[in-house]
């Protein structure tokens, strides 16, 4: 590693751990809300065969999200 890189390594491991963790899971739920609250706002102006195009694609993305969480 670079010298850049293990000062930020160093820096980001004093951050006590709990600090951290909330900071990422605020920025994450903060993105998923917005994500969520745009989605509904554009599902109003959406005509059906977009629609249709979103619901299909949601649809295959969603077996494969399951295939791939299927333990062996």
């Amino acid at each position: 590693m670079g010298k850049f890189t293990i000062k930020l390594l160093k820096a980001w491991l004093a951050i006590p751990r709990w600090f951290r963790m909330f900071t990422l899971s605020a920025i994450t739920i903060y993105i998923l809300w917005s994500f969520f609250f745009n989605g509904i706002k554009n599902v109003f102006r959406l005509d059906a065969s977009t629609l249709v195009i979103s619901l299909i694609a949601s649809g295959i993305l969603l077996m494969i999200f399951n295939k791939g969480s299927v333990k062996k």
